[in-house]
């Protein structure tokens, strides 16, 4: 299992963060010209975060959908972009 490093209040594992929370890198869908980004699964689109280089730019996305995002630029190698969601129809789980 792998840790990221990353200024956040949950610890980044694989495939899982905290409890109900899903990690995504989707770096290899960038191109140089491509501002939509698909996820392999549906995304509560009031509980994604997506970031760029290790920044949180949320509000660089212009629209969420079910399961893909648009950002208002397009990114290019070696540039690198995680999401972090909540699995849509998945209960938050309180503590």
């Amino acid at each position: 299992m792998s840790r990221i490093n990353y200024p956040s209040p949950y610890i980044i594992t694989s495939d899982r963060v905290g409890s109900d929370l899903v990690y995504e890198d989707v770096s290899n869908q960038i191109n140089g010209s491509r501002t939509v980004f698909n996820l392999g699964q549906e995304a509560d689109s009031a509980r994604i975060f997506v970031y760029y280089n290790g920044l949180l730019v949320n509000s660089d996305v212009d629209s969420f959908s079910d399961q893909s995002f648009t950002l208002s630029f397009a990114p290019s190698e070696p540039d690198n972009i995680q999401v972090i969601y909540s699995i849509k129809g998945e209960p938050i789980v309180e503590s």
